[in-house]
């Protein structure tokens, strides 16, 4: 089409005709050609099927007699044949009995196995000779075929002529054509470029046919008309557009003060945006310097949003922050700040309050943020963090105050979450250690410089070993072994979790691998999955990837999610474990009894098992709530039809009580701490030949 546009209407059409009407002949001579040619060439066959079919009768009794003078005889009559130059009778065993030749060296020594075809550059045709029911043998007959291949190319160059002819004359009727159907285009077109020099609207083009291109001219005269009343419309729309200025001008200045409010405001929740809440801070400081007051500022952030933002959708994820905006405003003065500094990241400036004051205050947000929440139809409970410096004695600058309250909330994260933290000096030597820390762990995950340590899991049954939980451990070049309780938070709230869950399991499948190969087929590999897989809707496809990547099989593999990740409203990730499921992979609820799960939730889930968290564990024997709390989840477990493993096991006593109370397995120091594969390797024979 973008050729075609470079020509004129003109040339296009007479072009179109040409392509259509030389395309039409080319195939019309093509298919004429084909068609000739396979019908002479069967006509040919023919005329030596016939010939042939004469030959073979006569040639009955000189094959029953073995008469080989009679059949030479015979076969000599086909000596007027121009076209035929050799012929032959065979047996029918093969074997040539007569023959003749008008040149020699051309019959072959036996039968063909087709009737007819091409034998070099002669055509053959084959026919056997039947007597009765009986075959007598065959009669074959070698022709030439040049004079019909001389013939074919005197027909094709007649239709190649014809072609040619054809050609011309569909060139002279689309010229001819062409310009009968362009002429009236070029005298509309004329007319317009007329109208358009001369700005007369009152010329009107002539209407020379009752086709397409006389519409085209008739609706070209009313839009004219149409053009003629616009102008005077305009006129009288110029007299109204003056007075339109004015109101514009004042809606101008209205969006001028919106435009000015969203400078300084965040455009979701309405309230103060970083801009204003740095001003008010500056502003606040210096009031405070010249009349020696105090000030405090809180930075809050919400625990975990990414997950509810990434798991329910961004929709969901704004109107929860609405929510909170509305219920942080609700709890302050009229006099103080509450800006939303972006992300799920909030700032409250409090002036002339004490620090005693001001614990309270943030005690009262964490409160008010930690209440069920209903959003679009999904029932969320979240927890925030919030840090709190002080002026003077934390900072006297506005930068200082706000970068301290934010180490002062890291703190928080890092005490567990849903708590307050006062900024203390000391603290932004732990920012620089997160920092410091931060660094090596994106380089140690690069380099893959973790290790794998496996902690046995053991039979209340019949103390066998049943399976293993893979652990991951850092050795850092410069400070050795760096504690997993510190690096594994860190790597939740960097996102750089995944990547180690992934190398973990895939290293972890491989070795597990090898240990079924020696004949531990039946160990069970239990593997730790950070929600964030879930989040970013991977959680599947790299389970999937890894067992496929590995040839480790899934019925042996169990992933532990935490009790957390199931809340409520979380079908999405409901399903993502249906479908890893489905790879024949367990689920476990690892800490079972630390956050909010419903039973319900619990029973709509495909799971496998629930492990007791150590927490609960550590005080069987002195605990008589602990106790309970222990009773109770193995109970409740095997009621929906769980498996319970009991893990932190230290203690006799502690597994003496989780197997009286029908526990399914422990693990823990009691038994074995946690060993590198070679060790597992050992400790798995071990315990084989203790079991013998």
């Amino acid at each position: 089409m973008q050729i075609l546009g470079r020509y004129s209407i003109r040339k296009t059409l007479q072009l179109v005709i040409l392509v259509a009407s030389s395309s039409a002949l080319l195939m019309a001579t093509i298919g004429f050609s084909v068609n000739d040619w396979y019908a002479s060439r069967a006509q040919l066959f023919e005329q030596l099927r016939s010939e042939a079919s004469i030959i073979a009768n006569n040639s009955l009794a000189a094959l029953t007699f073995e008469d080989q003078d009679a059949a030479r005889r015979t076969l000599a009559s086909l000596v007027s044949e121009r076209n035929i130059i050799a012929a032959a009778l065979y047996r029918d065993d093969g074997t040539r009995f007569a023959s003749f030749e008008k040149q020699t060296g051309f019959l072959p020594d036996s039968t063909f196995e087709q009737g007819q075809g091409e034998y070099g550059e002669l055509l053959f045709l084959q026919l056997p000779i039947v007597l009765g029911e009986e075959t007598l043998g065959a009669i074959l007959l070698l022709a030439d075929h040049s004079d019909w291949q001389k013939r074919q190319v005197v027909r094709l160059l007649t239709a190649f002529g014809l072609f040619v002819l054809s050609l011309m004359l569909a060139m002279l009727i689309s010229s001819r054509l062409q310009r009968l159907v362009t002429q009236p285009l070029f005298v509309l077109t004329d007319t317009a470029r007329r109208i358009t020099q001369s700005r007369d609207y009152s010329v009107r083009a002539e209407v020379l046919s009752g086709d397409e291109i006389g519409r085209l001219a008739s609706d070209f005269n009313e839009m004219l008309d149409q053009i003629q009343l616009r102008d005077e419309e305009l006129r009288r729309a110029q007299e109204q557009l003056e007075d339109k200025v004015a109101e514009r001008t004042l809606e101008l200045q209205d969006l001028a003060r919106r435009l000015e409010h969203q400078a300084y405001h965040d455009s979701l929740t309405g309230l103060a945006n970083r801009i204003t809440f740095d001003n008010r801070l500056r502003d606040g400081i210096s009031q405070a310097r010249r009349f020696g007051g105090q000030l405090s500022v809180m930075f809050l952030d919400l625990d975990r949003f990414k997950v509810i933002n990434d798991t329910l959708g961004h929709g969901t994820g704004d109107r929860l922050l609405v929510e909170v905006a509305r219920r942080l405003k609700n709890c302050l003065r009229e006099t103080d700040t509450l800006a939303r500094l972006g992300g799920d990241e909030f700032a409250v400036l409090l002036v002339d309050v004490d620090p005693g004051h001001t614990g309270d205050v943030a005690n009262k947000l964490l409160h008010t943020v930690r209440q069920p929440m209903e959003i679009n139809g999904h029932s969320l409970q979240l927890t925030s963090s919030i840090g709190i410096s002080v002026y003077p004695g934390d900072g006297d600058t506005a930068a200082a105050i706000l970068k301290n309250a934010d180490t002062a909330m890291y703190r928080s994260k890092d005490r567990g979450r849903n708590r307050l933290t006062f900024f203390a000096p000391d603290m932004n030597e732990r920012v620089e250690r997160r920092l410091v820390l931060e660094n090596k762990l994106r380089r140690a995950i690069h380099e893959s410089r973790f290790s794998l340590a496996y902690q046995a899991k053991w039979s209340c049954k019949d103390s066998q070993l049943v399976g293993v939980e893979v652990l991951v451990r850092w050795v850092d070049e410069e400070e050795g072994n760096i504690s997993p309780e510190e690096f594994i938070p860190l790597a939740e709230d960097c996102g750089l979790i995944v990547d180690i869950d992934l190398w973990v399991l895939e290293n972890a499948c491989r070795d597990m691998l090898k240990l079924h190969r020696q004949g531990f087929a039946d160990l069970q590999l239990s593997v730790n999955f950070s929600p964030l897989h879930f989040a970013h809707h991977d959680a599947y496809m790299d389970v999937a990837n890894i067992l496929v990547k590995t040839g480790f099989p899934g019925h042996k593999l169990e992933l532990e999610i935490t009790e957390g990740l199931i809340g409520p409203d979380a079908e999405d990730v409901c399903g993502q474990l249906r479908a890893i499921n489905d790879l024949g992979v367990e689920i476990s609820i690892d800490d079972f009894g630390t956050a909010y799960s419903s039973l319900s939730r619990l029973k709509q889930l495909p799971l496998h098992t629930l492990k007791i968290d150590r927490a609960f564990i550590r005080d069987l024997g002195r605990d008589s709530d602990d106790e309970t709390l222990v009773k109770t989840i193995i109970t409740m477990g095997h009621n929906l039809n769980l498996k319970i493993v009991a893990e932190g096991i230290e203690t006799q006593q502690q597994h003496d009580f989780v197997v009286s109370h029908g526990c399914d397995a422990v693990q823990g120091h009691l038994f074995s701490k946690a060993v590198s594969f070679a060790e597992l390797q050992q400790l798995a024979q071990r315990a084989e030949l203790i079991s013998a």
